[in-house]
């Protein structure tokens, strides 16, 4: 049996960790990841089960539910007194990301957003609203199919008929 090779330093790789860190917090998917990794450290075998191995031996995670209400709210009253005020709030989200370093999950930004400044969102033009709701393409109105609807055409009379309708004279 061919002996396998394992490179076990990636675990006292400090390097290797920050470039992990700043991918997760850039919010970089696994394949982009995984497409740098192998760029930066060939050294290393890449797979997305490695990676995902290795981002939780780091203690690296996507979105952190363990993070405070009070320094996503401390983040977001930062943002609004500057030029973030006027962001909603998935960019608002990004931003946090991105500058403060956070990876919270986007409900946390909504309602630290609504928390600090509720009239900001409605002029922002109608955000948590409910959307209405999505139409079908039927013919229907009230549970009931439309009368058009019913009626074909038929190009050897040129004239409107109605399908359901008994018609002996016809040939």
């Amino acid at each position: 049996m061919a002996e396998c090779v394992r490179n076990v330093d990636w675990k006292e790789d400090m390097e290797l960790k920050e470039d992990l860190e700043q991918y997760v917090r850039r919010n970089y998917r696994q394949h982009e990841t995984l497409d740098l990794m192998n760029v930066q450290y060939p050294i290393y075998a890449w797979s997305k089960r490695t990676l995902s191995r290795r981002l939780k031996f780091f203690g690296i995670k996507y979105v952190d539910y363990d993070t405070g209400v009070d320094e996503v709210k401390n983040a977001v009253e930062v943002e609004m007194k500057g030029p973030g005020k006027l962001l909603g709030y998935r960019a608002m989200h990004k931003k946090i990301r991105d500058v403060h370093g956070l990876n919270v999950p986007r409900n946390l930004v909504y309602d630290a957003i609504a928390d600090v400044n509720p009239e900001g969102l409605e002029s922002r033009g109608g955000v948590g609203k409910p959307k209405r709701p999505k139409r079908n393409k039927a013919f229907v109105t009230n549970g009931a199919v439309n009368v058009p609807a019913l009626y074909l055409w038929r190009p050897r009379y040129f004239q409107w008929e109605n399908p359901f309708s008994l018609n002996l004279d016809d040939e």
